[in-house]
């Protein structure tokens, strides 16, 4: 799939599905991803481009080969999750891990 899904979209599978796949572009603005308690959500093979997860909670959720770019992490728990490698770039940080398991996690500010 080379065709960008909306955040609507993403939302509706995170809400329905507990697994996530597929390339996600959040608009600019875009506050639909705020707030979230996520629970038992795996995230596989995943591009989620832009967006604000802000004051979301993800708990007992698997990150597999999943891409955040461009996008804001403030006041997110991650609370024992597993990261199989997984990258996160350009990010606004401020995040926290508790009891998580990295097996491959980059964090990197790439120049535009």
């Amino acid at each position: 799939m080379s065709e960008y899904r909306s955040e609507t979209y993403l939302l509706q599978l995170i809400k329905s599905n507990f697994t996530v796949s597929g390339k996600f572009k959040v608009k600019q603005g875009s506050d639909v991803l705020m707030d979230l308690d996520l629970n038992n959500i795996k995230f596989k093979n995943c591009m989620i481009l832009g967006g604000d997860f802000c004051s979301s909670i993800f708990r007992n959720c698997t990150f597999d080969n999943v891409l955040f770019k461009d996008l804001a992490l403030v006041g997110v728990n991650f609370d024992n999750c597993d990261f199989i490698e997984c990258k996160f770039s350009n990010i606004q940080p401020g995040f926290s891990m508790k009891d998580c398991n990295v097996g491959g996690l980059i964090i990197t500010q790439e120049s535009f």
